[in-house]
């Protein structure tokens, strides 16, 4: 397997493309100031590096330059890259526990789950009109 370093060039580019996707607003801090091109893409990279080689690829023939409209070429052109980068973006976005408060994610928690209560998918009475209406079947010959 090849091990795939992001150094400093291909981190800014990916900089500059995830803040063209992510950026400042509305109280939040853009993608870049979030450390997407940091320490929350080394994290991505070693849950997932499966995604390294696709976003190393993206990020070699990138213009960023004009990080809009290279966004726009990659959604267009590489149907691969752009879901490894979007992933890897939005993944090291939501992994910056800062981030991660400010929009109320507790992050992945294990729910218990108690075999003698009533499931879940019941308790909300979306199946009402359907256990109501009774069995509708055609009868094999």
């Amino acid at each position: 397997m090849t091990v795939v370093v992001f150094d400093t060039e291909a981190r800014g580019r990916l900089a500059a493309l995830a803040d063209a996707l992510i950026p400042a607003g509305h109280g939040m801090p853009s993608a870049s100031e979030a450390g997407v091109a940091g320490e929350w893409l080394d994290a991505v990279l070693t849950a997932e590096p499966g995604f390294a080689g696709p976003l190393a690829a993206v990020l070699e023939h990138a213009d960023v330059a004009d990080p809009e409209g290279a966004l726009e070429r990659i959604k267009t052109t590489d149907p691969g890259g752009w879901g490894a980068l979007t992933t890897v973006v939005a993944g090291a976005y939501f992994l910056n526990p800062d981030i991660a408060r400010r929009v109320g994610y507790p992050g992945r928690r294990a729910i218990p789950i108690d075999a003698d209560a009533e499931p879940d998918w019941a308790q909300d009475g979306l199946l009402d009109s359907v256990k109501a209406r009774g069995p509708v079947y055609r009868p094999t010959p």
